[in-house]
């Protein structure tokens, strides 16, 4: 197995890659992000999900090691926090098989068009065996966070962005209102969330208070995404 994917459980596990629309100077400390994005899987009742997926062409080890893990499973899904983090999700597919899901605004966004085997949903709810879809409040996009149950976790996209210092609300330029933001961010406090995931950034192992922590600090704008 490739020294970049991370066995976070027993059936998830989250790897980097550096990003193609990564540019010199992103990882500015005034709204840069870093070059390297996350991507997960998840493993749950013969289902193999796919998070954000990014992997390049020329990246044997960690081809073999999703081979061993997606390629085997009974089914897959690549599972899109927005449109525009569609990154491998083709190559994936046409390699294993399986579908694209992603909320129905995003798969109306023209970055979309053409990808085949897209499946989009309309509202909250399961996506996947053990995956809970959320629809970020405050956003036109139709961007979403994932929630696993089983292992009190959120996957994010852009909403929730990782830093040495601790997770920070990264508002986008989707935004719409920002009071419906932090009132449905203030919603997943309430939920036995002690693990976020974000694409962008280290992980967050905070505990119970995981949302809260990110509350209180001072938001992290992001320049763009990737």
């Amino acid at each position: 197995m490739t020294e970049r994917v991370e066995r976070i459980a027993g059936n998830l596990w989250r790897w980097t890659t550096p990003s193609p629309h990564w540019r010199e100077g992103d990882d500015s400390e005034i709204g840069g992000w870093p070059q390297d994005a996350g991507s997960l899987l998840y493993v749950h009742d013969g289902t193999a999900t796919l998070f954000d997926p990014l992997a390049a062409v020329e990246d044997p080890d960690l081809w073999a090691f999703l081979d061993d893990h997606a390629g085997t499973a009974e089914r897959v899904v690549v599972a899109l926090t927005a449109s525009w983090h569609r990154r491998s999700s083709a190559a994936l597919i046409e390699r294993y098989g399986g579908e694209i899901r992603l909320h129905r605004f995003a798969a109306d966004d023209t970055v979309m068009r053409d990808v085949e085997h897209v499946r989009p949903f309309d509202g909250d709810g399961d996506v996947a065996p053990g995956v809970e879809a959320m629809l970020v409040g405050g956003y036109d996009s139709g961007e979403v966070v994932y929630r696993l149950p089983e292992h009190s976790a959120l996957v994010s996209g852009e909403v929730f962005h990782g830093r040495p210092d601790g997770l920070r609300i990264a508002p986008d330029p989707y935004l719409v209102s920002r009071d419906a933001l932090y009132a449905w961010i203030r919603h997943l406090d309430r939920l036995p969330v002690t693990l976020v995931l974000p694409a962008h950034g280290p992980p967050a192992p905070d505990g119970p208070d995981v949302i809260r922590r990110a509350l209180a600090r001072p938001p992290w704008r992001l320049a763009r995404s990737g």
